[in-house]
């Protein structure tokens, strides 16, 4: 998904290949929309056609690009996020879009990769993670980049979508380790909320936060016993090699976090 709502970013699900999504981004007023992102991604990643088992757009496809899925993936069903308005109609779509679009932004935390480097992003933990902007859709998680943000000041947008989405829950296991469960909640982890909020919680001034996935947080007082236990947890969960968020055990004191064990190790 794009910032602009004027540009319409095509996906590609493929059923084999080292990328299993491939992404095109084009005009969304282009008639043919859809057939410029495949010719792109067709050349650039040599994807065949029978191996796409998911498309989805941005925009509702026009005729002409709904034509030319039936014929190129006639097994496949595409999706798409917005309608396509009528030919007067476009400047209030887009209106609207920009809305939703906003709404769908979240912050997300990442392990530190040279693939994330065209990302913008503040660094959290001496570097050694990421705090980067996603638009969270029912299709997927998609990263924001330089492109996307055009014109835009990342650190204001950024701001912005954290004090936005600085809500979570919490709750407290039968062993009094705590958790903070939810789609992509890592990221308070790094918000001044999270901080105050678990530091009431279990009264204590230092905590540490076992970031098990991308959706789930324990937190423990870091002078209490309940430590090593969160320690336990993170060097037993596991993630896929190509995971974004490695498993991590956070200190958090203030404003200083730092990392005290990292995928497991």
């Amino acid at each position: 998904m794009d910032i602009d709502p004027r540009t319409n970013v095509v996906v590609f699900q493929l059923r084999r290949g080292k990328e299993k999504r491939l992404v095109g981004r084009v005009p969304t007023l282009a008639e043919d929309g859809v057939r410029q992102a495949w010719d792109a991604v067709e050349q650039s990643h040599n994807a065949r056609a029978r191996h796409v088992v998911g498309l989805h757009t941005e925009w509702e496809p026009t005729p002409a690009d709904a034509a030319f899925i039936a014929d190129t993936f006639p097994e496949v069903t595409a999706t798409h996020h917005f309608v396509r308005p009528g030919p007067d109609g476009w400047e209030d779509a887009f209106a609207a879009a920009r809305v939703v679009l906003q709404a769908e932004l979240r912050p997300v935390l990442r392990s530190d990769s040279p693939q994330l480097a065209d990302l913008p992003h503040w660094p959290v933990a001496a570097g050694r993670l990421l705090l980067a902007l996603a638009v969270v859709t029912p299709s997927g998680v998609y990263p924001v980049t330089h492109e996307q943000l055009g014109d835009v000041s990342f650190d204001v947008l950024m701001a912005d979508v954290c004090r936005e989405n600085s809500d979570f829950s919490v709750e407290t296991r039968d062993d009094g380790v705590v958790t903070v469960s939810g789609r992509l909640v890592a990221a308070v982890t790094c918000l001044p909320g999270f901080y105050q909020r678990l530091t009431e919680v279990l009264d204590t001034e230092r905590l540490v936060a076992g970031v098990l996935s991308p959706d789930l947080v324990h937190v423990a007082d870091a002078d209490g016993e309940l430590a090593e236990v969160v320690e336990q947890a993170v060097r037993a969960a596991g993630a896929p090699a190509d995971a974004e968020l490695a498993p991590c055990l956070l200190s958090i004191v203030g404003d200083q976090i730092s990392v005290l064990v990292e995928d497991g190790g």
